[in-house]
């Protein structure tokens, strides 16, 4: 088998949190990452020296990183843990309970019994009118223990490997001390001064690349002319035009220097923001002495009108435009999605088996000579959802990669050098990582109104400094180019949503704000009222009358259903996007005595005979239980199994139910009494699609689904309230 490169390259970004108006971050997710995965990665490298991997970090990221450990910003969540429990007020009582239960319950949070038990007590689903009586119902223990979990379920395995009070405060679980929440919080501050001295010894000792992305991640393409969008979607909507070349040139100059600033060297590979490209940046990059940028695969089969993997993916390419040229390569969504995906609730050894089988296939059937394989994804996000952080899985892995014969690490631009471009593609795709166009940053109302009022500050800003004055137009320069960060647009519109919007459309307004004061101005009347919809309908509709479906797998008429409850699964409720879906949407419901379930594919045609997926339904509460069941049909009814988790960790004797049809859609029934579910409990739900031991789908990807039981009384309740 001939050799083959493999080049992971983990892309660590986070929006810019500070606003200079008030000097604080509006969230504390650069603090915990680092204690996660920033910590996580880059120290287990220690333990595999001949380990070669790409790292890019967004300059905007760096720049929030120093200035935690300089101490020149604070996070209100950082705050309200510092605070002795017995000194906060009722806001920040209520700020801790709306906050601090924002990890991923199902591995930072079911495992420990008493953050569990506090989750509880609150309650699952909380609004912020329900928060005062929340938090009466908590003491000041309460409290304290509250404080000390957040900060405590973030750390990584690194961070426990190398603060052994980590582990004993975890087994501790409960009434912690001052003393106690002050030492995590000194960990925290400890950690974070590790990230960049840890980054830059493996640069400097050859083991890792370090790359960079335009400064404040915007995307460029868009920067240059929103025009741009229509290549991929004619007939998108589109703002007023903004078009602002030398701003993607900017972004790429400051991303350089502050680089080389903070770690000593330029930096030669560019991960441009979620992949976004098109042929009009390729001079800007050049110019910034960039050699190399990657993006996604199906960026190049629309750029070269192939989809031959085997033929075309696996190699170096040189990009022309304009008489510039950059290497490129594209990365392999299969294996880069597995792991951010797919891989977290498998064994670690099955996973990392699974992903080197993938490479060895890749290794007899590609074209390159050698070939090399790109492993591009998000660096922070996908290590929540495994259950120890990754350590199994990445130190499987990094040993099978290691004991291979014809797998060689290595670093992206290590490769391009030793193996330099051999093909040029003249006419490169305008799109992004996402269905390769740009449709999640513009086109919707919410994003084009931002695309707006971005451009209308730009333009203010371009009139000013040709009129001169005292004004500090490079600071309102400065905040433009905050503003033009692809991520508040990421969550405008109905692609994404998470219980953060809100704070991210004020930051993104606190920008322009700021642009204008800088400038001298009076800031536009819109900027004080929100961009999103603040009273859009809730991704799930709560059920509104009792239902009696009849259960043939298809929607025998649109009363059947109506007044279901509805969860839309195509509306992502986190920070990462996923490219292979099953599920379109859950709908559930009951009458008196009976729970009903309906499963939505996105393609009917999933539901085939010979499908070897399972589903599985998960009740955590109030007792946990398990629906199991196969995707594959035979055009009529087929059984799934009940089973109640014992106190070993397994599901107990399985009884087969017959009452599930599965034909265009999934209809499922099961009694409360059969679950053991009374009148008015809160019942909490999700579902996993998985085969074998891998799941490759979990909705929601966050959370629960969650309901009252029904009294008899039920529909008279609901026709009370409205």
């Amino acid at each position: 088998m001939k050799e083959i490169g493999l080049a992971f390259l983990w892309h660590m970004h986070q929006p810019y949190y500070y606003n200079p108006a008030d000097g604080r971050a509006v969230m504390p997710w650069v603090r915990m990452h680092a204690t996660r995965g920033y910590l996580d990665l880059i120290s287990l490298l220690d333990e595999y020296p001949d380990l070669r991997q790409t790292f890019n970090y967004v300059p905007s990221l760096v720049r929030q990183i120093r200035m935690a450990v300089d101490g020149g910003v604070r996070d209100l969540s950082l705050e309200c843990s510092a605070a002795p429990a017995a000194e906060l007020g009722p806001s920040e009582r209520q700020f801790i309970l709306l906050n601090f239960f924002m990890v991923s319950w199902e591995t930072m949070l079911m495992p420990y019994p008493r953050y569990r038990e506090l989750l509880f007590k609150r309650g699952t689903k909380i609004l912020e009118s329900s928060l005062p009586a929340a938090a009466a119902r908590f003491s000041e223990r309460d409290i304290r223990d509250l404080q000390v979990w957040f900060n405590l379920a973030w750390f990584g395995f690194r961070a426990c490997a190398l603060y052994p009070e980590i582990a004993e405060l975890r087994r501790k679980g409960a009434s912690f001390t001052e003393g106690e929440k002050a030492r995590v919080l000194e960990i925290q501050r400890e950690i974070l001064g590790r990230i960049i001295p840890l980054h830059r010894e493996a640069l400097e000792r050859n083991r890792i690349e370090l790359t960079t992305s335009p400064f404040y991640h915007p995307i460029m393409p868009l920067l240059h002319d929103t025009e741009f969008a229509r290549r991929a979607l004619p007939d998108l909507p589109l703002p007023r035009r903004f078009r602002h070349p030398d701003d993607v040139a900017a972004q790429l100059r400051l991303a350089v220097g502050y680089h080389e600033e903070v770690f000593g060297t330029r930096p030669t590979g560019l991960w441009p923001s979620e992949g976004s490209v098109c042929p009009e940046i390729v001079p800007a990059v050049a110019g910034a002495g960039i050699r190399w940028m990657a993006s996604d695969e199906d960026v190049l089969f629309r750029s070269i009108r192939s989809r031959d993997r085997f033929g075309v993916l696996y190699k170096p390419y040189a990009v022309e435009h304009d008489g510039a040229s950059v290497a490129m390569v594209f990365r392999d969504r299969v294996l880069s999605d597995r792991i951010g995906f797919s891989y977290a609730h498998a064994d670690g050894r099955s996973a990392a088996a699974d992903f080197l089988m993938r490479v060895a296939e890749i290794a007899k059937m590609a074209h390159g000579d050698p070939p090399l394989v790109s492993v591009i994804l998000d660096g922070e996000n996908a290590w929540q959802s495994y259950p120890d952080g990754g350590e199994s899985f990445l130190r499987r892995l990094f040993e099978g990669i290691l004991s291979s014969p014809f797998i060689r690490p290595t670093r992206i631009g290590e490769f391009i050098e030793r193996h330099p471009p051999g093909d040029v593609i003249h006419r490169l795709h305008s799109g992004s990582w996402i269905n390769s166009d740009y449709a999640v940053w513009i086109g919707e109302k919410e994003d084009n109104d931002a695309w707006d009022l971005l451009g209308r500050a730009r333009d203010a800003l371009r009139q000013r400094q040709g009129a001169g004055g005292e004004a500090d137009l490079d600071k309102a320069l400065e905040e433009i180019y905050a503003a033009e960060g692809s991520d508040w647009f990421w969550w405008y519109g109905d692609r994404f949503s998470s219980d953060n919007d809100a704070v991210f459309d004020e930051l993104f307004r606190a920008h322009l704000r700021n642009a204008y004061a800088l400038m001298g101005e009076g800031a536009p009347e819109e900027l004080d009222n929100p961009i999103i919809n603040l009273g859009r309908i809730s991704v799930s509709q709560e059920p509104r009358a009792f239902l009696k479906p009849v259960l043939d797998g298809r929607e025998s008429s649109y009363y059947e259903w109506v007044d279901a409850g509805k969860y839309d699964a195509t509306r992502a409720d986190g920070t990462m996007w996923k490219s292979e879906r099953f599920i379109r949407a859950i709908l559930y419901g009951f009458d008196e005595r009976t729970l009903y379930l309906r499963i939505d594919p996105l393609n009917p045609a999933d539901l085939r005979a010979e499908a070897e997926d399972r589903v599985h339904v998960h009740f955590i509460r109030p007792r946990e239980w398990r629906i199991s069941f196969s995707l594959g049909r035979d055009g009529g009814r087929r059984q799934f199994e009940l089973g109640r988790r014992l106190s070993n960790g397994r599901f107990g004797k399985k009884v087969a139910y017959p009452t599930i049809a599965i034909d265009r859609i999934i209809e499922l029934a099961v009694p409360f009494d059969d679950l053991g579910f009374g009148e008015g409990e809160e019942v909490c739900f999700y579902l996993q699609v998985k085969t074998g031991t891998q799941e490759w789908e979990r909705v929601p990807r966050a959370g629960y689904i969650s309901f009252a039981v029904p009294g008899e009384d039920f529909e008279l309740q609901r026709w009370s309230a409205l």
